[in-house]
């Protein structure tokens, strides 16, 4: 009999409009009359979703304060911001709202926020991160880093070197996605940063950290991504395909925060720090070109892969 571990899983709930109901979601993880600290992404302040989001929490009996000083690729600065403000505030729940950029940095700034500490002494795991004791709800608008499910963040130091942060810690309370909130994402991000989720999938399902009872995970990403990430690329509108994909996102982070990640994932983030390739790009681009590689180390696992993808299997393809 093998032996495995699978860690703890953040609440997921998903459902369109969902985000309407943010405010109850504070009150059900963290309590009533909580500090909250918004963390969003400043383009949904301009598009209304912020103060949507905003105006829940404050219906809710909640007070809340909203940080938006945030760029594409979070740098340390703004975390260590964030941070300062919800310490002053004494925040005892941190939302996240937008993209990977904001859920990663909302992660941090909610395991910090207790102590005001910088994060730069948490880069690659150098220091242990502290316990948490600031709830943190994720609103992901975008369906690719599955951030909402995972314990890594990816903060950049000032130079642009990205370095990685995990542990437990970093893994929200819950994870509340509404495909509403990804119907405006346009087709380049909605193909790329899905095509982040469906790599999440396939590595976790087939590198060397793989075991069965995860698997079903991986698969149903895989499974998700195949059936829906054409459609929400062709129709933005639709929210099948929407939902489809925040699925596909949701448990490729699961995945991977089992197993962890492979290769493409460690040259799209060279790829990413060096050529500010983006990241769901990037890593698509290096599975295809290391795929034939790393089939010799578990080709059983990605024969599977390409069956779930409609396709051959490795041998099949191996032969022509």
């Amino acid at each position: 009999m093998s032996t495995f571990a699978l860690t703890k899983h953040p609440a997921l709930v998903i459902a369109p409009g969902a985000s309407a109901q943010t405010g109850q979601h504070v009150t059900n993880t963290t309590g009533p009359e909580c500090r909250v600290l918004l963390v969003c992404d400043p383009v949904l302040v301009s598009l209304g979703l912020a103060e949507n989001v905003r105006n829940s929490i404050v219906e809710a009996g909640h007070s809340v304060a909203l940080f938006d000083d945030l760029q594409s690729d979070p740098k340390e600065a703004s975390v260590d911001a964030a941070t300062k403000m919800a310490f002053d505030m004494q925040a005892n729940c941190v939302v996240g709202l937008g993209g990977g950029s904001a859920l990663d940095t909302s992660k941090v700034v909610a395991v910090l926020a207790h102590s005001g500490e910088g994060c730069a002494a948490y880069r690659l795991a150098e220091k242990q991160l502290p316990f948490r004791k600031t709830g943190l709800i994720a609103l992901p608008t975008t369906a690719g880093t599955g951030s909402e499910t995972t314990g890594t963040s990816i903060i950049s130091q000032a130079d642009g070197v990205k370095n990685w942060f995990w542990g437990p810690p970093l893994k929200p309370d819950m994870a509340l996605m509404d495909p509403d909130l990804t119907v405006g994402l346009p087709k380049f991000w909605t193909f790329y940063t899905g095509l982040d989720a469906l790599v999440h999938s396939i590595e976790s399902r087939t590198n060397r950290f793989r075991f069965d009872e995860n698997d079903a995970l991986a698969e149903q990403g895989i499974i998700q991504a195949a059936n829906h990430l054409r459609a929400a690329v062709e129709q933005p509108d639709s929210i099948e395909a929407r939902t489809g994909m925040m699925l596909a996102a949701a448990y490729g982070g699961l995945a991977i925060g089992n197993t962890g990640c492979a290769v493409a994932h460690n040259i799209g983030h060279a790829l990413g720090s060096l050529a500010q390739v983006p990241h769901g790009r990037a890593v698509s681009v290096a599975l295809a070109q290391t795929m034939e590689w790393a089939i010799d180390g578990n080709r059983s696992a990605f024969d599977r892969v390409g069956q779930l993808l409609g396709g051959r299997d490795a041998a099949d393809v191996e032969d022509k």
